[in-house]
């Protein structure tokens, strides 16, 4: 698997747009996060910013280390909400790694379509381009067509997504009403889409939040292998620990049990000899008990290490494999990996799937898809091999410290104002706020905190009782999250965004992608030339601005109207040229009053549409002070 592989996960289908994703895995980077999510939403960063949508919902494993001191702060990754881990057993891993995800056929659209990915990867570049990964895909349309066992793993995917959030994370609009929630409304659809699919079948998708992966894996492959097999290959970035002696792990003695083998088996271990765990003592006496332990092999030649988790169960005859059942996910071949569970407090949650493989594996397959080959296997000198470390087990390091306050949202009814969102289990604690323009001050639980008219903060800084300070996503009325309205120089660049629509896919813009003057600034008709020309100037605007709006929206196919209504509201909260509006307040140039007109606004808007679409005129026209 490569990094472009890997980022494949998250491209949508043709035609559709990425609604929303629930990503969950031990760790995440931040460059590798924010390249999926453009994958993603076809929007780079400031496009994402600026639409305001939380798109992208991460649970990584909660312990703190040398890099990781706290959640994602809203912003980082425009569009993406890390979601704060609860206190777990120091002992207990979140080793997972699965992506399941949404895509619409518009920006506002509902989903139409659902994708699982199980991956033996995190979600970082080390995956992606130096470690020799694997990756199961099923996608979904939600057309009631998809085979029954593919709808059977995107219900199960989901039930363990919405089990998991309810056990190792903090979701902080859990006592909200579900049309109340606004930071977690897309995660909401995607879970519930997903356990509406009906299927009879049991999925090949499994999970260990309460049962060892082996038990699931081999309650498989004894009940679908039904003639004994020859082959049993195996890889692992990491095996269990050492124990001081020289004996054969016993996981190894677990595996051979997996399934129904002929007498004399070719078993094979994929080992790398630098962290081969409990395997390196074992492998220097010799005596390997009938096991094969060589070297993964790299078919592109890149010096990746083994990370990937597999078992496969086949025939093998004149180098070919075939009639197999494959094991693939996140859990290591030790006694964490797959023989705990979430429910213990030294025990690993961990996912994969279990499924046939029709195809016949040529070697060349087997060298690329499995990293093994049977004619060239290198075989590990004794000097080499060394215990490493093991990577499935959590460093001895505190889980991370979510904040007494997880968010905030803006209220406008009765009056503005601030209302907070605290952590469940903190109901005596005390917390100090701030934001842009605010101090610190106090506040307690059943407090609701007054905004003046011109106060909207985009992210809360929260400070506890120990001093330790966090930052937490806003919620604005309009359910925007971290959202501050566009701003433009002119004119020209507040028309030319607001016909920038459908807004242009990442390939096509950049985030610096300007036409600069000597002084950084867009190049554009001056505000001097509206001062100058001050009611003629206005009248041209005015009479351009309702032209072009009313022939683009004329234009525009069904599909496109809520998306174009959106758009629209935040167009028109951005800030225009005051100049440029206090003309039109002068001369009482309402645009938006011609714009309702039926000549001038869409011919498709349906009731519900044409009521949304005069809020936004009305709600534009009063901010702008025009009526």
């Amino acid at each position: 698997m490569s990094a472009e592989t890997l980022l494949d996960i998250f491209v949508p289908p043709e035609g559709m747009v990425g609604h929303s994703a629930a990503l969950v895995a031990m760790t995440g980077a931040e460059d590798f996060l924010e390249d999926a999510a453009q994958r993603f939403t076809g929007l780079r960063p400031r496009q994402r910013a600026e639409l305001g949508h939380v798109l992208l919902y991460l649970m990584l494993d909660g312990h703190a280390s040398s890099s990781r001191k706290e959640v994602f702060p809203p912003g980082r990754i425009p569009g993406l909400h890390e979601l704060q881990p609860r206190a777990v057993a120091p002992g207990s891993l979140l080793h997972a790694k699965v992506a399941l995800l949404a895509f619409a056929p518009t920006r506002t659209g509902t989903p139409s379509h659902l994708r699982l990915a199980v991956i033996t990867a995190n979600f970082t570049y080390t995956s992606a381009r130096q470690q020799l990964e694997l990756v199961w895909v099923v996608d979904v349309p939600l057309d009631g067509k998809a085979p029954p066992e593919d709808r059977a793993d995107i219900v199960a995917a989901g039930a363990f997504a919405e089990a998991l959030l309810a056990r190792r994370f903090h979701r902080d609009e859990q006592s909200l009403a579900p049309k109340e929630r606004k930071l977690t409304a897309r995660l909401d659809v995607l879970l519930t889409a997903a356990s509406s699919l009906a299927t009879n079948r049991k999925p090949r998708f499994i999970h260990s939040l309460d049962r060892p992966l082996y038990d699931q894996i081999r309650e498989r492959f004894r009940s679908a292998i039904d003639r004994p097999r020859n082959l049993l290959l195996c890889g692992s970035g990491f095996y269990e620990e050492p124990s001081g002696k020289a004996r054969k792990p016993a996981v190894f003695g677990k595996l051979e049990d997996l399934g129904v083998f002929t007498p004399k088996p070719y078993r094979v271990a994929l080992v790398e000899p630098g962290e081969a765990g409990a395997v390196a003592d074992w492998a220097r006496e010799g005596d390997t008990d009938g096991w094969e332990i060589v070297r993964p092999y790299d078919s592109l030649d890149h010096a990746r290490r083994l990370h990937a988790k597999f078992v496969y169960a086949g025939y093998l005859r004149d180098g070919y494999a075939s009639n197999g059942w494959l094991y693939l996910g996140s859990g290591n071949l030790s006694r964490r990996g797959i023989l705990s569970h979430g429910g213990m407090r030294e025990g690993n949650v961990e996912t994969g799937v279990v499924f046939e493989v029709a195809e016949r594996f040529a070697p060349e397959d087997l060298e690329r898809w499995l990293f093994w080959t049977q004619e060239h296997a290198e075989v590990v000198g004794e000097d080499e091999w060394a215990v490493g470390q093991v990577g499935d087990a959590p460093d001895a390091q505190p889980i991370l410290l979510a904040p007494p306050i997880l968010s905030a949202t803006i209220e406008t009814t009765p009056n503005r104002r601030l209302r907070l969102l605290w952590r469940e289990d903190a109901a005596t604690a005390r917390a100090s706020i701030s934001w842009i323009g605010r101090d610190w001050f106090e506040v307690q639980r059943v407090e609701e905190i007054p905004l003046e008219d011109d106060e909207n903060p985009t992210a809360l800084h929260v400070r506890d009782e120990s001093d330790h300070k966090r930052v937490v996503p806003v919620v604005d009325a309009a359910g925007r999250v971290g959202w501050q309205p566009p701003r433009f120089d002119t004119y020209a660049d507040a028309l030319a965004a607001l016909l920038d629509f459908p807004i242009r896919p990442a390939e096509a813009t950049d985030d610096d992608d300007r036409d600069e003057g000597d002084d950084g600034r867009s190049k554009g008709p001056g505000v001097g030339e509206a001062i100058t020309q001050e009611k003629s100037y206005g009248l041209h605007a005015a009479a351009e601005l309702v032209e072009k709006v009313a022939a683009l929206q004329a234009a525009l196919p069904e599909s496109m109207i809520d998306d174009w209504i959106d758009h629209l509201d935040r167009m028109f909260r951005a800030s225009f040229p005051e100049t440029l509006i206090a003309t039109w307040r002068a001369h009482r140039l309402d645009v938006f009053a011609h714009l309702r007109e039926p000549e001038l606004r869409s011919p498709h808007l349906t009731d519900k549409q044409r009521a949304r679409y005069f809020e936004v005129l009305d709600g534009a026209a009063r901010a702008w002070g025009l009526r």
